[in-house]
């Protein structure tokens, strides 16, 4: 490598050559020996003007000299291929450009969210937790043993039909975004409003308990829902389903952090390109929050030898819940030319409507199985006579809504991308249905408002800006 001084000597006689040929003819659109020998020197042979007395210190590689340098160079007008950097980012060689750069320009400002609009379209798919655990029935066989082992079975609750007995489908869903930007603020934060439709869930069970029947033994099922309603106790077959679903829809105002200024990067024909640089992309969201979540659970008694009109029970139990509060979240991501990851939750406290309707179509016309275990000693008789009968109940209450996404995306296309995440969903403050069993009419209207839901599940959609 040669010393600064002959380089001086090299670039100084350049310059006084070019002066006196800008003096006769004018610049030229050419490259001059100038500019080849300012493409020979490395990085690390650059100079600052100031040591050889032509004024104020280059500009950072990218950017052209100072206009006075024309004018001592030979007077003239500058040459068209001067431009300024915008940037005060440090540039450097494609070589030196890190893997997850794109090879091509990406810079921030046309790669991320450049138009005026953006949305997003994700489908889900979500499980539900087990709904909240009540027996609703055993078989006969546990009336012979002795009070201490019966009382084990039932505090262990096995053997038993429970209403978690087994776990609701995985159920699609999907949340769609549409968003407006309305510029920047005075922090230079880009600020939108967009709506969020977060939904279409809808979850069922169904499960069945079948009394022992055979040569040897033939056993009843018992409910402990109630002991003097007909249509159940001495069953031969429990049924239950239950159903639930879940839809919300948000509107928010929202402000976001954008990307810090772009890097330069020298590609192999010798131009600047700007990248992205990557960074943590921080935003904050508050709005209002409207959703509403159902539930259905039934239960059935049926004798396998016996007509509807003789003996059996039908119990069903509706909910309706209407949630509607302040949203608040935060977003927070990290983001580069390629992909990005993050995690973005939301909170509303909200103010819970609460309804139920329960209904109950039951009879025993004097079915009583006589050859039903156990003959001796003997049993009660089965509860007879018919009930038909309706309630309703309604209550407003503290409710709460509540979820958590973790995100990571591909930059397939300028302003589009590809996101996988995983999602959690709470709400609180709801009445679901098997909180409200009131099959022995101790409580007139029956409302508890005191259930929680929990969903959690993969997502996969399409995030693009026009």
């Amino acid at each position: 490598m040669h010393s600064h001084p002959a380089i001086l000597r090299r670039l100084l006689a350049a310059a006084v050559l070019a002066g006196l040929a800008g003096s006769a003819v004018g610049w030229s659109a050419e490259p001059g020996p100038t500019r080849a020998l300012d493409a020979a020197l490395p990085a690390s042979d650059a100079v600052v003007p100031a040591e050889i007395g032509l004024g104020d210190p280059l500009e950072p590689r990218g950017v052209a000299a100072d206009s006075g340098a024309g004018s001592i160079l030979g007077g003239g007008e500058p040459p068209p291929e001067v431009f300024e950097m915008p940037v005060s980012a440090e540039g450097f060689t494609i070589e030196d450009m890190p893997a997850l750069r794109m090879p091509y320009e990406a810079s921030s400002g046309s790669w991320f969210g450049s138009g005026d609009y953006y949305g997003s379209a994700e489908v889900l798919f979500m499980s539900r937790g087990r709904q909240y655990r009540r027996i609703l029935g055993y078989d006969s066989a546990l009336l012979g043993l002795n009070p201490d082992t019966f009382r084990e079975i039932l505090k262990r609750k096995q053997g038993l039909l429970t209403t978690d007995a087994l776990p609701y489908n995985v159920s699609p869903g999907a949340r769609i975004t549409l968003g407006e930007y309305l510029g920047r603020d005075y922090l230079d934060r880009d600020r939108s409003l967009e709506l969020t439709y977060y939904g279409g869930m809808s979850f069922y069970q169904q499960d069945a308990w079948n009394a022992v029947i055979n040569n040897e033994v033939q056993t009843f099922l018992v409910t402990p829902l109630s002991d003097a309603t007909p249509g159940f106790t001495g069953a031969q077959q429990f049924l239950t389903t239950s159903n639930a679903n879940f839809n919300s829809l948000e509107l928010n105002y929202k402000i976001h952090r954008r990307l810090g200024r772009d890097q330069m990067v020298m590609v192999p024909n010798g131009e600047w390109t700007r990248h992205a640089e990557r960074g943590w992309l921080p935003s904050l969201f508050f709005g209002t929050r409207l959703a509403n979540y159902n539930e259905e659970f039934s239960f059935s008694g049926r004798a396998f030898d016996q007509p509807r009109s003789t003996f059996g029970g039908d119990y069903l139990i509706q909910t309706q819940n209407w949630l509607w509060g302040f949203n608040l979240g935060a977003e927070l991501v990290s983001r580069n030319e390629f992909f990005y990851w993050g995690l973005r939750g939301r909170a509303a406290p909200a103010i819970a409507f609460d309804g139920t309707q329960q209904q109950l179509d039951a009879r025993n016309t004097g079915y009583q199985a006589p050859g039903a275990f156990p003959p001796s000693p003997p049993r009660e008789p089965f509860p007879t006579g018919t009930e038909v009968w309706k309630m309703a109940g309604e209550q407003i209450g503290p409710g709460f809504l509540g979820d958590l996404t973790i995100m990571a995306g591909w930059n397939i296309t300028p302003n589009s991308s590809l996101q996988l995440g995983y999602d959690f969903l709470w709400i609180a403050g709801v009445a679901t249905a098997s909180r409200q069993f009131n099959l022995n009419k101790i409580k007139q209207n029956q409302i508890d408002h005191g259930g929680q839901v929990f969903l959690q599940g993969f997502s996969f959609g399409y995030n693009g800006a026009w």
